[in-house]
Formats: structure tokens, sequence, C-alpha cells
């Protein structure tokens, strides 16, 4: 199993702030994506295509091709702006 946290507006766009997913196939975070599909609604999997939210693999910052491991704790953050 994986965890995947959710944070700010993504935990709204999916109703909840964490899910968990069977590892199945996934090998990287980008498949996490496609494991993530049929457990929230298509509104976060939208939000998530341009791969511009930010993602940690147990608390660590990743990118997109970061491998996973059954167990992992995955943080999806959504961009952050300031002025």
């Amino acid at each position: 199993m994986v965890k995947v946290r959710l944070f700010a507006h993504l935990r709204e766009l999916a109703g909840t702030d964490a899910v968990e997913i069977p590892m199945g196939t996934m090998q990287t975070t980008q498949d996490l994506l496609d494991g993530l599909t049929p457990h929230v609604p298509p509104a976060l999997i939208e939000a998530l295509r341009d791969q511009s939210a930010m993602i940690s693999v147990d608390q660590r910052y990743a990118g997109w091709d970061a491998p996973l491991h059954d167990g992992a704790e995955v943080g999806i953050l959504p961009p952050v702006s300031g002025g």
C-alpha cells in the first residue's frame, strides 16, 4: 500500500486528506497518478495532470519520476505563489 496525503485545495478536490492505494505495479511517482484514478474524483486527477504540484516521498521532496516502495507515504502539495 502507498499512503497519499493531499494538502490545501487538492484535499478539497479529493474530499479527503489521505488515500491509501495498493502498490500493484507502481514503480514511480508518475505511476501513482494512474493508480489514483479509481480512488479519487476526476477533478483531482485533472489538477495533477500538469505535474506542477510538489511531491514528497517519505517526507522528502521528490520528482515525478521518484521510485516508490510498498509502505511509502507520498505527499502532494499544490504550487504556491507569493507576492
